[in-house]
């Protein structure tokens, strides 16, 4: 379900930016209002940039996904489209201050050699490559509107950060920006001693002008790291770099693995599943993958109370229907406070506390709805057997939610066949979306269809078969798995 918009960040943001490129600059010595320095060809520019923000606003709306980490990431791309500006004026006004010292040698026009990769790239690893695609386009408008140069800094501003952007698209690593870096670098350089050629400029003056902006994006590319920390600090995203370092090494991840191997085993099972799901989608896949394996880390505060860590009798014999559920319901509260002590991303905290919703325990409310031995109905409040919520609110939360009840209840399987399997998991994406599970998620009935193609495979693959080694005693059979009824009463979903 879409929520309403907000179009007050973005229509701050469009006047920052209107104020930043087209208003004056103060004059040393002379004192002027604002409507005596500003002149017909400013008011031109700013009228255009109103109406090209009016348009990509109206885009935005009909076009552009709602949920609420998308309104968060679309903030945060109106913040650094300021960021963008306030450079783009700094250079501009740079390049004038210190035009005359430029010897006669060296190219006058220094627009060519801005490093149009720091925002883009910027913007692209921590937004995703639509975001950075914008800051792409968005950057060439500023540049015309502001000093119009001419056709080969807008060639340059486009191309550059593109085919950065481009590079940086997959299994984005340290080493892979730095190659973005080169790659813009090298088309940034091509396009500078394409425009200088073309001139009367001499050798010298070519040779700097294709060397200078290769060696700025490179320089651009380290900036960019070093950057990174900071802006993912104060704009609470997360770039792929950041999400493979939390998904290799951390302390919770170790003590899963000691502490809690069945919950570490099942929480890898979500991570993969989770993963090739959203990849189906168009969602971010690396940061499904990485944030589901923290999602059960509230476990870790008694694992033998769940069914995946426990081999002998259930502890749950000895308790009361509604105390069960109560513990049960406990790791995702106590998740949440390991996340805050360990500082976990606060996207991973919202993983943790979505990836159940509102569902209820179903096994303890359906064991406490049992007539007493005198016959009578017993009286069970239903809300004591709910999770706290909230319910998923994005298309990555979502998935994990979907994977989390396939991969849990999946235990209890037996069969192999793919319309069993289908049948199995079409009926558990069903019972998620009649309860209300995904009423605040923007998946659509296509995305939860290539979902469901997406769990039936993995399933498929989980459960293949293999035939006895030759010389050994045993004979290879399928593995039958734990009942769905004592699945759950270890270990309810």
């Amino acid at each position: 379900m879409k929520s309403k918009a907000n179009g007050w960040p973005f229509a701050i943001g469009v006047l920052v930016i209107a104020g930043v490129l087209f208003l004056p600059m103060p004059t040393a010595g002379a004192v002027m209002r604002i409507p005596q320095r500003v002149n017909p060809q400013t008011l031109a520019s700013v009228l255009a940039w109103f109406l090209a923000a009016a348009g990509f606003w109206g885009f935005k709306v009909r076009f552009w996904p709602n949920d609420r980490r998308e309104r968060r990431r679309f903030r945060n791309c109106v913040l650094l489209l300021v960021l963008q500006a306030i450079l783009l004026r700094g250079v501009f006004e740079t390049a004038n201050a210190y035009h005359a010292p430029i010897p006669d040698w060296l190219p006058a026009q220094a627009w060519v050699w801005v490093p149009w990769f720091l925002i883009p790239a910027l913007t692209g690893m921590l937004l995703g490559s639509r975001y950075g695609i914008v800051l792409c386009l968005t950057g060439a408008l500023m540049l015309y509107l502001l000093a119009d140069p001419g056709p080969w800094p807008l060639l340059g501003c486009l191309t550059s950060p593109l085919a950065g952007i481009l590079l940086m698209r997959r299994s984005l690593t340290r080493m892979r920006v730095l190659r973005a870096g080169i790659g813009a670098g090298a088309v940034l350089g091509m396009v500078t001693a394409s425009y200088y050629s073309i001139g009367t400029a001499p050798m010298a003056a070519i040779s700097v002008a294709g060397l200078v902006p290769w060696g700025l994006s490179l320089l651009c590319a380290f900036l960019v790291l070093a950057v990174l920390p900071v802006l993912e600090w104060m704009l609470g995203e997360l770039s792929d770099v950041t999400l493979i370092e939390y998904g290799t090494d951390h302390r919770l991840l170790d003590q899963l693995r000691t502490s809690a191997p069945g919950t570490w085993c099942h929480s890898l099972n979500v991570a993969d599943l989770a993963e090739k799901a959203a990849a189906q989608i168009g969602a971010r896949a690396l940061f499904c993958k990485t944030s589901a394996l923290y999602h059960d880390i509230g476990k870790l505060k008694d694992p033998p109370l769940f069914a995946e860590n426990n081999d002998g009798p259930s502890p749950h014999e000895a308790l009361e229907p509604q105390v069960s559920a109560q513990r049960i319901i406990e790791h995702v509260s106590y998740g949440i406070e390991l996340a805050r002590r360990h500082r976990l991303p606060k996207a991973f905290r919202e993983i943790i506390t979505e990836h159940h919703g509102v569902s209820v325990v179903r096994f303890f409310y359906a064991k406490a709805c049992q007539p007493l031995p005198d016959g009578t109905q017993p009286r069970v409040n239903r809300a004591l057997f709910c999770y706290p919520g909230p319910a998923p609110s994005s298309k990555e939360s979502g998935i994990i939610a979907l994977a989390d009840c396939v991969e849990a209840a999946s235990r209890s399987v037996s069969s192999r066949s793919e319309p069993d399997l289908r049948a199995f998991v079409r009926k558990l994406l069903a019972d998620r979306i009649s309860e209300g599970e995904l009423a605040e998620c923007p998946l659509t009935l296509a995305d939860l269809a290539k979902i469901e193609a997406a769990f039936v495979e993995w399933l498929k693959g989980r459960n293949h078969f293999r035939p006895a080694y030759p010389g050994t005693a045993t004979q290879a059979a399928p593995v039958h798995l734990a009942t769905a009824e004592n699945q759950q009463a270890r270990q309810p979903a």
